[in-house]
């Protein structure tokens, strides 16, 4: 897909949502209404939630410090002091079950015929010595993680971002955090992912999200590049994160923002989530960690034929693409259910409901697990026959440059 269908396909994104708000007498809020999306967010602006418990399950032993791929956690970056957040609001981060079959699946939906047969150029994620090898392990990666997760408004460069990360249990036991950017879905801003986002934070994951709505890479690597430099600068996150552990993530447009991040030399591996393909021309040749992708049967708006099969077919990385059998499950599936984005029936026909990633979001912490601290238990929901994402409620995925 050419950067014109793209730009295209975008203006035509804006141009059905406003106008099925103004049909319906209903607006996207901006940063002055209570509970709206904040353009810009204004200094002192927070919302309400409520404390994400660490988990007690699944808290025993730690991830082996044998093996290969080990990194000591970095003091890279320098430069102005980042600020300390002007606001700060807990979040519910309680994970959805992975229960359910969903819907039938769609006549458009992508299942694959197989991943690729053994070769040579997939590998196998290492375990880690370093940052990780104090990341508790886990047995159900749809349950909250060892930490607990919490939302800060109005940081980074411009106040222009909202950070995820733990709280009271910000390097406990010693652990230096890995580090992600985020990339929102167009009209949309990172305090609509709560439930995703803090999910992700309460396995030990720092995310910087961009407040752009229609995030790009510029608004992401800038993020990424203020969170570096935390690590040396005086803060609650000094000494506290692996610069050295980097993960793009996305979801719709910032989807296409998260594989056109994923050039830099930190990153370990990057999510889309129904992502939409990337805009820089040479996103593809410069990606080198391995790609997740996933779409679901009800996605009738960024399609898995029009766009996440391209994604993955143009991909030169090792990839994992899983499509979820749910025809309930719509291009909005991502966001939360009591976001603003979600209007109700006015968007359902084209985008469907929002479902707080219910049935995404252990899939999505395994992959980041796996691949940025080499959780091992992660492997079994994408490797084998047998595998997770290999079963209801999902369908035969595809893998290309799989071992």
């Amino acid at each position: 897909m050419n950067s014109h269908s793209v730009s295209a396909m975008s203006a035509g994104l804006l141009a059905v949502i406003f106008a099925a708000c103004s049909s319906s007498e209903a607006r996207l809020p901006n940063s002055s209404d209570t509970g709206g999306v904040p353009g810009a967010p204004a200094a002192g602006a927070s919302a309400v939630g409520t404390t994400v418990p660490a988990a007690t399950s699944g808290s025993g032993g730690v991830v082996a410090s044998s093996g290969r791929g080990g990194a000591t956690a970095g003091t890279s970056g320098v430069g102005g002091s980042g600020g300390s957040p002007s606001t700060s609001t807990v979040v519910a981060g309680m994970s959805g079950s992975s229960a359910g079959t969903g819907g039938a699946a769609a006549a458009s939906g992508s299942a694959g015929t197989g991943g690729a047969s053994a070769g040579t150029s997939g590998t196998e994620p290492a375990l880690v010595t370093g940052s990780c090898e104090t990341l508790p392990e886990v047995t159900d990666y749809t349950k909250a993680g060892p930490f607990d997760a919490k939302m800060f408004s109005n940081v980074g460069p411009g106040n222009n971002y909202t950070m995820y990360r733990p709280d009271t249990s910000l390097g406990k036991d010693g652990f230096k955090h890995p580090i992600a950017t985020w990339g929102n879905g167009i009209a949309t801003t990172p305090d609509e992912y709560q439930k995703l986002l803090s999910h992700i934070a309460s396995h030990g994951f720092v995310i910087i999200a961009c407040n752009d709505t229609q995030a790009e890479r510029a608004c992401l690597n800038a993020g990424m590049d203020w969170l570096v430099m935390q690590d040396a600068e005086s803060g609650p996150l000094r000494g506290k994160l692996d610069t050295t552990r980097e993960a793009t993530i996305g979801y719709s447009w910032g989807g296409g923002a998260a594989i056109d991040t994923a050039n830099r030399p930190n990153v370990k591996t990057t999510l889309s989530l129904h992502g939409m393909p990337p805009r820089e021309t040479d996103a593809w040749s410069a990606m080198h960690a391995p790609l997740m992708l996933t779409t679901s049967t009800g996605d009738n708006f960024v399609t898995a034929s029009g766009y996440v099969t391209p994604n993955y077919d143009n991909s030169k990385v090792q990839t994992f693409y899983g499509t979820l059998e749910n025809a309930s499950a719509g291009h909005l599936y991502i966001a939360d259910s009591n976001s603003a984005i979600c209007i109700g029936a006015v968007l359902g026909d084209t985008f469907g409901t929002c479902g707080d990633a219910k049935q995404e979001q252990g899939p999505a912490v395994a992959w980041l697990r796996l691949w940025v601290c080499g959780d091992q238990n992660a492997k079994s929901y994408f490797y084998g026959d047998d595998c997770t994402l290999c079963k209801s409620p999902w369908l035969k995925p595809q893998r290309k440059m799989w071992p």
